[in-house]
């Protein structure tokens, strides 16, 4: 799956919308392993957030990182910012 600048999700053979289905609905390419990604993404930034509630905004921005590369998003830019901004 592909991600635009704001992370909307698409097929990366026929760039089709993401629509929630381990196979895309207009080429039938398989995305399990891309949702994998998307979802390890989704779990990193949680990490994140978690790291920086407990004051350690060093390992938190190491985590949001990791999850930008995976899968951009808006939101991960975002806390991105905040752990930046936030002292150790």
């Amino acid at each position: 799956m592909m991600a635009d600048l704001e992370g909307q999700l698409s097929c990366p053979v026929c760039r089709a919308r993401f629509r929630g289905s381990v196979e895309c609905s207009r080429c039938g390419a398989d995305l399990i392993a891309l949702m994998l990604l998307v979802a390890q993404a989704y779990q990193l930034r949680q990490t994140a957030r978690r790291l920086l509630k407990q004051g350690n905004s060093r390992l938190a921005q190491a985590s949001v990182q990791a999850a930008q590369r995976l899968h951009s998003t808006a939101e991960g830019r975002l806390l991105e910012l905040i752990c930046a901004a936030t002292p150790s």
